[in-house]
């Protein structure tokens, strides 16, 4: 009989234990903090990292170009000078290298051009405005569309009088554009070249709307 009652005995302590071990039912879980994204996956720090790295490539080759071309300007500008002239490549035109320096009429303009000895040569004389349009250094312009319409803006860090070939240009130059009556004679506005704008303008001729003479010759006129 006694080994019933310890059998007993040791049966009750092993479901006590395992009561023990288990959860008491309805209790509660504890809770965990929730975890902290960051704002920016681990992808998209690499996606920025990788276009700020091209950006700033983009823009140190940019402004490696940039100085390249001024130095280059500036030794052809140099040499213009020293020689006196530039003959432009593109168009064959002979330019002398800077203009009259002095404000003057449209009539005094054409006889400073027409007066002009300058490295062996006398058939000098006033630029078209077709011509002087063809001084324009269109990397300062860029062009954007409008519609159907291409509008031409000019770089805003290099608006100035910027000409192709070192040429130096004290004001805006006349040009021999000149409307002409019936009887062959020039009357009217005086046209010159803004290398400002990078677009023809008219002016009147007389002494108080004067302009700068640039003279040109075409080799084999």
């Amino acid at each position: 009989m006694m080994w019933q009652v310890k059998v007993a005995l040791i049966l009750i302590s092993i479901a006590a234990m395992i009561a023990g071990a288990q959860s008491p039912t309805g209790s509660s879980t504890p809770s965990v903090a929730p975890q902290v994204r960051p704002v920016l996956p681990r992808e998209q720090l690499h996606v920025q990292q990788v276009q700020d790295a091209a950006t700033r490539k983009k823009a140190e080759a940019d402004k490696a170009r940039r100085e390249a071309k001024a130095q280059e300007e500036q030794s052809l500008a140099q040499e213009t000078q020293a020689r006196g002239y530039w003959i432009d490549p593109s168009t064959g035109l002979m330019w002398a290298a800077k203009d009259n320096g002095k404000a003057v009429t449209w009539h005094k303009a054409v006889s400073y051009c027409r007066n002009l000895r300058l490295a062996g040569y006398s058939d000098w004389r006033l630029a078209t405005l077709d011509e002087l349009a063809s001084l324009v250094d269109k990397s300062d312009l860029t062009t954007e569309r409008v519609g159907n319409m291409e509008v031409i803006q000019i770089n805003v860090c290099c608006v100035g009088r910027h000409v192709r070939g070192g040429v130096s240009l004290t004001g805006d130059p006349w040009s021999s554009n000149r409307n002409k009556d019936r009887f062959g004679h020039p009357y009217g506005d005086g046209d010159f070249f803004n290398f400002v704008t990078s677009k023809p303008s008219g002016d009147l001729q007389d002494f108080r709307n004067t302009k700068y003479a640039l003279c040109v010759r075409r080799p084999g006129e």
